[in-house]
């Protein structure tokens, strides 16, 4: 029996680590009801064996990773290409193998996410203090009082 869209996301989201509420809601199911359709879909026998397929799959595309990042596969399918990776420093190990088409697509995703942080800080919102203080610094660059009495053709006296 082949599993309709709602139950194929959730076999992924569980496979994927997510709870199985998470996953449901994920999935498309309603939140009010996702804890009892998580209990309904884990005892259906055709999710159970597509989330015990997609462990597996992930277990062996995994152990080929580490073949890999261990340099314990033949060269021919090494994707490190000349030399050994950098020791010194793990940022340019992960700048090179974001940007080197021989590694595994999802290797290659995981090292630019965790790139992100040194190069792209993060957009928090300001508090009511940081807010005040940036709108007076704008006041301040604007000129202030001499700015406005030279546009009226005034001169300010000292």
């Amino acid at each position: 029996m082949s599993l309709n869209d709602k139950q194929e996301l959730f076999a992924l989201n569980v496979a994927a680590g997510i709870n199985q509420t998470e996953a449901c809601v994920n999935a498309g199911y309603s939140r009010n009801g996702a804890a009892a359709a998580a209990c309904r879909l884990m005892k259906n026998q055709a999710v159970l064996a597509r989330i015990e397929g997609l462990k597996k799959q992930q277990n062996r595309l995994n152990k080929n990773i580490n073949k890999i990042v261990n340099n314990d596969v033949n060269t021919d399918v090494n994707p490190v290409k000349s030399g050994s990776p950098p020791n010194d420093d793990p940022l340019q190990f992960l700048v090179m193998v974001m940007n080197d088409d021989n590694w595994p697509h999802k290797l290659r995703i995981d090292a630019a996410k965790t790139l992100m942080p040194y190069k792209h800080g993060r957009i928090g919102e300001t508090g009511k203090k940081e807010a005040a203080r940036d709108v007076a610094i704008e006041k301040s660059r604007a000129g202030g009082l001499s700015a406005r009495l030279e546009q009226k053709g005034l001169k300010q006296v000292k």
